[in-house]
């Protein structure tokens, strides 16, 4: 038996393969992982105002904190604000690529205001070191970019 092609029989199997192709791009779509920046963004927007004081505050010190990088390692070297005991805070390092990739650190300082951070647990890529800290009972926060093991 020989079928009929026909403009009838065209616009219908077109008609079909741009619905599978949608089809299929849903199917894509819904199995992709989509990772918020942060999971709690609508409390931090509420206190964004609190964070644009801290970057204030950190852009009026004479002297911030050095990043120096070197294959296995960064050193943080933190200005001499008061005693290196008083100093506390976090250090997160966030990837744009993946949460799972992110690392938390609590600052401790040594007795020259040094803190040397470990990169061989660290993925290779781009990293935003993001430094929320205080000293004196004064908040600071600086955000600096990294590459490991570029």
């Amino acid at each position: 038996m020989k079928i009929k092609f026909n403009w009838g029989t065209g616009i219908v199997l077109a008609m079909i393969v741009m619905i599978g192709g949608f089809i299929f791009l849903v199917s894509i779509a819904v199995r992709q992982d989509y990772d918020l920046v942060d999971k709690d963004y609508y409390q931090k927007s509420i206190k964004y105002q609190e964070h644009i004081e801290k970057v204030q505050k950190t852009d009026a010190l004479a002297e911030k904190i050095k990043f120096e990088l070197s294959e296995a390692s960064l050193r943080l070297t933190f200005p001499n604000l008061a005693t290196f005991q008083e100093y506390s805070g976090d250090i997160h390092f966030y990837s744009p690529v993946a949460e799972k990739r992110d690392m938390t650190l609590k600052i401790k300082l040594d007795k020259n205001y040094i803190q040397f951070i470990d990169l061989k647990n660290l993925e290779k890529g781009r990293y935003q070191v993001k430094i929320d800290w205080t000293a004196n009972q004064v908040s600071y926060y600086q955000e600096e970019e990294i590459s490991v093991g570029n």
